[in-house]
């Protein structure tokens, strides 16, 4: 195994890149950071207030090469993982699943088994390549993740067979490079966007509170866009007739809503914020 110390410039090179997306650790952090079975662990930071069940960012030192992946390890951060396809994270999912479109095909994505009985027993279950995996894929290989947890019978040529249950381990990314700075940095750097989606991802309770606020929001956008309709028209910067199609164009297209509040503000003389 490499020295613990070996670690710190690699860890430094990913900081730099990524940024505040992972924890700030200090040198002797980061080698308490460093186990024989895995190396290096960084944990990722999610966005928001909330403490979210995040990924881990595994770099392993070989002799020649170094191994990166973003890994989920538990099934709290799997599970966070599934809220990426709720209704509200229309945007975060289609970010994800066009950054892994975009990565090139020496990166994987592998489902690991991992036995509850034998400490060191790992099994490669699936692997894909990353950038074929799409939302119906990474649905799939979520639930296969559930089924490894749970364990039982299922039928394999026709004969039934028990599974034992065991840990589930999700490597969304996988890449070995050589140990040479500019393919690891390149490597960082074509993972990022991947990693900068997942700390964007809500918790369920910010699913929900973003749900119930929606409707006052709306109410409160409306009003606004109300009462810049009648400071126009109070000016004389607008006719009656006109405050009239503007307000109904504004409800039955809230999208188009903005742009007249921006020409009502112009005519105004309102800075717009």
């Amino acid at each position: 195994m490499e020295s613990k110390s070996n670690y710190l410039p690699w860890y430094r090179l990913l900081s730099s890149i990524l940024g505040e997306i992972v924890e700030k650790l200090s040198d002797i952090e980061v080698m308490e950071y460093v186990s024989d079975d895995t190396g290096l662990t960084v944990p990722i930071v999610g966005v928001g207030e909330e403490q979210k069940p995040m990924p881990i960012i595994e770099v392993n030192l070989q002799r020649e090469e170094i191994t990166l992946s973003i890994t989920y390890r538990t099934s709290e951060s799997m599970k966070h993982l599934k809220n990426i396809f709720h209704e509200s994270q229309k945007t975060e999912l289609e970010n994800l699943t066009q950054a892994m479109k975009l990565i090139p095909m020496t990166y994987e994505t592998r489902l690991i088994k991992k036995s509850n009985r034998e400490e060191r027993s790992f099994t490669i279950s699936r692997k894909y390549l990353t950038c074929r995996v799409d939302a119906t894929m990474l649905q799939h290989i979520l639930g296969e993740a559930e089924a490894i947890r749970r364990g039982g019978r299922r039928t394999i040529d026709g004969s039934s067979v028990y599974d034992a249950p065991a840990t589930p381990l999700l490597q969304l990314v996988i890449i070995k490079v050589k140990k040479n700075e500019d393919e690891v940095k390149t490597s960082i750097k074509t993972i990022q966007p991947i990693i900068e989606t997942l700390t964007a991802i809500k918790t369920q309770r910010e699913i929900i509170r973003a749900r119930l606020t929606k409707p006052f929001d709306q109410t409160k956008k409306y009003r606004e866009f109300v009462d810049l309709l009648n400071m126009a028209r109070n000016a004389g910067q607008i006719s009656s007739e006109e405050r009239r199609i503007l307000e109904k164009k504004g409800r039955d297209n809230p999208e188009e809503r903005q742009l007249i509040n921006e020409e009502l503000k112009r005519k105004l003389g309102i800075e717009n914020t």
